[in-house]
């Protein structure tokens, strides 16, 4: 049986506009009272995700800043650091005029700028400076980070945190910053309106899109439609 239920925010439990979907919010608590934790994991600061989770009902870890953050109970981790991104970032302000998004600074392991400009135009100037950070484009913003942070190495410290193997892990979600987590959990699914490499990545696709997907999904963990299948370490 699945042991977690791991669900992206933008995009996924909202729309394009990110307007939280009800139908998504009631799904979640349909499967927590299963008895099926569920954990948010997001791009977003620590605070916005752990609001999230009071309002919508959620009691699983929560994942923030694209896996730089993991709050487990009391204890809150970060996977990465800011040291080499604000160097980077003084550099991308020189020489594209990049404009860091209003939560940007609230972030402990990475930063986020807004889409004024290209993904590969910033990965083009961190390459050739020497930079030692990633650039991914979430849709809603373009994350800057150390390589190791992402959703699904913190997935997997959740996993180790628990007790639990990350093949009783259910995700869905939708963006690039996405593949990780889906890649990571035992079944991966990708919302219906998710670009074609997140699919890719999830190798299973809801009919619906955003928080319709995701109540898909919710019905067919509780129905007994979907079981765990492979091992993952």
């Amino acid at each position: 049986m699945f042991r977690l239920l791991a669900v992206d925010i933008d995009g996924t439990i909202t729309d394009r506009e990110r307007r939280l979907s009800l139908q998504a919010v009631e799904a979640v608590r349909r499967a927590e009272g299963a008895g099926l934790p569920v954990s948010l994991a997001s791009g977003n600061i620590l605070p916005f995700v752990e609001a999230a989770a009071v309002l919508i009902g959620t009691s699983g870890p929560l994942i923030a800043e694209d896996g730089g953050a993991i709050a487990i109970g009391r204890e809150v981790r970060f996977l990465g650091g800011r040291e080499e991104v604000d160097r980077a970032l003084e550099v991308l302000r020189a020489e594209l005029g990049v404009i860091e998004t209003r939560s940007s600074r609230l972030r402990m392991a990475g930063a986020t700028i807004e889409r004024t400009v290209g993904v590969e135009d910033v990965r083009r100037v961190l390459a050739s400076h020497g930079f030692n950070l990633v650039a991914v484009d979430s849709g809603f913003a373009i994350h800057i980070k150390e390589p190791h942070v992402n959703k699904g190495n913190a997935l997997r410290a959740v996993a180790e945190s628990l007790g639990i193997s990350t093949s009783e892990i259910v995700a869905v979600a939708d963006g690039p910053n996405d593949v990780e987590l889906l890649r990571c959990a035992g079944l991966g699914f990708a919302v219906a309106d998710s670009p074609e490499e997140v699919k890719r990545a999830a190798g299973r696709v809801t009919g619906l899109p955003d928080g319709a997907g995701v109540a898909e999904v919710v019905d067919m963990i509780l129905g007994g439609k979907i079981k765990p299948s492979r091992v993952n370490l």
